[in-house]
């Protein structure tokens, strides 16, 4: 009988092995013909290659298509479990240019490519290199700024010494550009550039960096205009400036709407079973290792003064903590259900900053609408109207995106509330099936 059983074993052993090694070819194919167009690929002497965990990341080198002039191709021997998701990138090395990889074009790890796995071969959908699929033409004049004011008065930058420059997807995030001082003894430096490795409209993600000191927090981005000349408003580096930091201890609030909230996959939270966490860099914070989140920066739904939480049970998951004197005021985070990396995808985060001190709510969040506060909010709201009702539903549409949409039914200044995940949206619908008033304003935040 122990013989039977061991046999059995050795074979269902055997049956595992087999599934994992006996590999077919998966096809990568990536369209060069805009890279060739706008110069960033030579054909005649760039190495053009795919990259994944399936060579370790050091290449594999992609050959033209029979019948094309623009199309490359790899086939590799992947050997993974049937539904395994992997990520990959394509990658060009030039010796004009320097190595560059494709910025964030995916929604895997560090904006990889990702596809699942299949057993028995399988041939990826054709892509065009950095999604670029459209000739931008003569490009678009860019000029790029950032004020170094702090680093100055800390002299932690001098500029008889020190380089300063801007990268990002426009350049492959290599180095080169350099910023200069606008006039003397300004702390204000720029440099202008033309782009064309990306197309107007789309989202162009940089950062500045001196001496190999990168910006902290998530990439900076700006949109590409169709048409004309782009002139950025300056930015403190790191956006630390004079005023950055608390000027005395603060305790804040942080709180996020999970009703109908969804994972990056489609998977709907639970609000009976699963867990909702903070991760980031405030009130003394550091981004924790996903998916190992601390037990002190759970949210929770239990209306309780500790939590910070005002009804239990209504899907508004809250966390209370205390940010210091000297700390920045600048608060960057992404919300977890379950400890894991499933709000948005990668650097896509939320940004906020703490506006008072003593204590502080910050305007509460909706899970996956990520909103970026700017540092410095206009007074100028822009336009406010309401449309309808249609269907038993009032349209309310504002302009600025960095408001904050409030309600109150008597016009007494008590009675304003913030509407949750209001801002950022610029449009929200309310339903007037009822007989009752309610009067609304835009606020900052």
């Amino acid at each position: 009988m122990k013989r039977i059983l061991s046999h059995l074993g050795l074979i269902v052993i055997l049956s595992l092995f087999a599934g994992l090694t006996d590999a077919q070819g998966t096809t990568f194919r990536v369209d060069m013909s805009v890279q060739i167009a706008i110069g960033r690929y030579d054909p005649s002497n760039d190495l053009l290659q795919v990259r994944g965990p399936f060579n370790g990341w050091s290449g594999t080198d992609l050959t033209i298509v029979a019948g094309s002039d623009s199309v490359y191709e790899a086939e590799i021997d992947i050997f993974e479990v049937d539904g395994t998701q992997i990520d990959y990138k394509f990658f060009i090395g030039s010796a004009t240019s320097g190595d560059l990889w494709e910025s964030n074009v995916g929604q895997g790890d560090s904006g990889n490519r990702i596809f699942n796995y299949q057993t028995g071969g399988q041939a990826l959908e054709t892509v065009f290199f950095d999604n670029l699929d459209t000739n931008p033409g003569g490009g678009v004049e860019v000029t790029f700024q950032v004020n170094m004011a702090s680093l100055l008065q800390d002299e932690l930058f001098f500029p008889e010494f020190d380089w300063l420059e801007a990268r990002g997807a426009f350049n492959g995030w290599a180095a080169g550009f350099k910023l200069e001082p606008i006039s003397e003894g300004s702390p204000i430096f720029a440099g202008t550039t033309t782009i064309n490795s990306i197309a107007p409209g789309d989202t162009v993600e940089y950062k500045y960096v001196y001496n190999g000191v990168w910006e902290t927090g998530s990439n900076r981005t700006f949109v590409l205009p169709q048409q004309g000349a782009q002139v950025l408003p300056p930015r403190y580096f790191s956006d630390l400036g004079p005023d950055s930091n608390l000027t005395e201890d603060t305790e804040i609030v942080i709180s996020v709407d999970m009703k109908n909230a969804l994972t990056l996959d489609g998977t709907p939270f639970n609000l009976e079973t699963d867990r909702v966490y903070i991760n980031g860099e405030f009130a003394g914070f550091t981004w924790w290792e996903w998916p190992f989140p601390p037990e002190e920066l759970e949210l929770l739904d239990d209306g309780t003064p500790e939590s910070g939480d005002a009804v239990a049970g209504d899907g508004l998951y809250t966390i209370k903590t205390q940010a210091i004197a000297g700390q920045s005021k600048k608060v960057e985070y992404k919300f977890s259900i379950n400890g894991e990396d499933n709000e948005a995808g990668f650097q896509d985060n939320h940004i906020r900053y703490i506006r008072k001190t003593g204590d502080y709510f910050l305007p509460a969040d909706q899970f996956g609408n990520m909103v970026r506060e700017p540092e410095i909010l206009s007074s100028n709201f822009g336009g406010f109207t309401i449309g309808g009702p249609v269907d038993g539903m009032v349209t309310i549409r504002w302009e600025n995106a960095a408001a904050v949409l409030q309600k109150s039914r008597t016009l007494t200044p008590e009675t304003w509330e913030n509407i949750p995940s209001s801002q950022g949206k610029r449009e929200m619908a309310f339903s007037v099936t009822e007989i009752s008033k309610n009067y609304f304003r835009l606020a900052t935040p």
